[in-house]
């Protein structure tokens, strides 16, 4: 079957033309064969070095569906299990407290939680851990601006995630823990597995399956490679200074951040999302289990749950898109996540296909991108098409 994707390089096109992109690559396959490869733009927009195969991205928050698979890999193992209170591996982690704004807008404690937040608390965005502007704004003044420091790890910053109040009570409400809720559970495949958590992904998950360029500490080369960070308003693109030293909102690259710091190229990432097309597996390497795949894709949310959204829901990190609408794009059973940056991945079982989209704008809009919709609408459109 012929396919036709040119819309997607004429929407790349046209916003690197209009200035609301500097560029970006893209890529789907489908039944294991790469039908659509595109790059366009410019990797540095000042000395017009284009974006290739080999460019690196600032995955952000595309590294949670990573995190994700890594916290299945050890409850394939009877090592962790969803139901487990993070106290077991993290004891600081205990008796949080539910706050709430004052009346002149300092955090003021209103209960206590009614129980400990668990596993699948984090993968569902479920936990009240900084998932609202709340817990946002106080994760910010009290983790990442006292503890955030240059050098700093994991095991340094976790232990006093229990110095932040919940937004809500644990399970009772659906929001999206941003930073905090996957780096805790980063540290937590650390204490378990007994390895910092950048050397337990290249042992046993970015390794495996030859993702050589995913990791929190790229090499003088690899930096070489990773794209220049902009803002792109429509008039000009201006260039972030951090760009060239951080992964993510000053996050010190020493830490090794499950939750967003993530750097990778587009390949690679299009082999991690053929491993959950597939199940678990890639060109013969088992990575996890495929019972523990289609739950990790299963929408797992409970419809009363605050802040439960028809048409889109959580399962084990990943979005999972359950809206019955025939003519919904993606269909149901498409599953994926995004990144703050402009990355953008998904996964339909439905039509054997997976798709990666990779630019790093400061203003992308993250899971709200409008560059996702566009790719979104483009590969499900052609795919109609096709089918005549």
């Amino acid at each position: 079957m012929k396919y036709d994707f040119s819309g997607i390089r004429k929407h790349s096109e046209g916003r690197i033309a209009s200035k609301l992109l500097v560029g970006c690559g893209n890529s789907v396959k489908i039944n294991g064969e790469t039908v659509w490869e595109d790059y366009d733009g410019f990797a540095s927009a000042e000395s017009k070095k284009p974006i290739t195969a080999d460019s690196i991205y600032r995955l952000c928050s595309m590294s949670k569906p990573i995190t994700g698979v890594a916290v299945m890999q050890l409850v394939e193992q009877r090592k962790i299990d969803l139901f487990d209170s993070i106290a077991k591996f993290v004891p600081t982690l205990t008796g949080f407290g539910v706050g709430a704004f004052g009346e002149n807008g300092e955090f003021v404690k209103v209960a206590d939680a009614e129980r400990d937040i668990t596993v699948f608390d984090l993968l569902t965005h479920t936990s009240g851990l900084a998932q609202a502007d709340f817990g946002f704004q106080m994760s910010d003044k009290v983790i990442m601006r006292e503890y955030f420091k240059q050098g700093a790890k994991l095991a340094d910053v976790v232990p006093h995630f229990n110095k932040v109040l919940l937004d809500s009570q644990p399970g009772a409400a659906m929001g999206y823990g941003a930073i905090l809720a996957y780096d805790l559970l980063g540290y937590i495949v650390e204490v378990v597995s007994g390895m910092p958590y950048g050397e337990y992904l290249k042992k046993n998950l970015t390794g495996p399956l030859g993702m050589v360029d995913t990791t929190f500490h790229p090499t003088a080369e690899q930096m070489d490679r990773v794209v220049d960070l902009y803002e792109a308003n429509g008039e000009t693109w201006k260039l972030e200074p951090r760009s060239t030293t951080e992964s993510m909102y000053g996050i010190p690259q020493s830490y090794e951040a499950g939750s967003a710091g993530l750097f990778g190229t587009l390949r690679d990432y299009q082999t991690f999302a053929e491993m959950l097309l597939n199940f678990g597996t890639y060109k013969g390497v088992k990575i996890l289990d495929a019972n523990l795949v289609r739950l990790m894709s299963t929408p797992l949310n409970r419809p009363d749950t605050v802040g439960y959204n028809i048409g889109q829901v959580w399962g084990l990190s990943m979005r999972v898109i359950n809206n019955p609408d025939p003519n919904m794009v993606p269909p149901a059973g498409t599953f994926g996540w995004s990144g703050a940056y402009g990355t953008h991945f998904i996964v339909c079982p439905r039509c054997n296909l997976s798709a990666v989209y990779c630019t790093n704008l400061t203003n992308a809009g993250g899971s709200g991108a409008y560059t996702a919709f566009e790719f979104e609408q483009d590969i499900f459109g052609a795919l109609k098409k096709a089918e005549g």
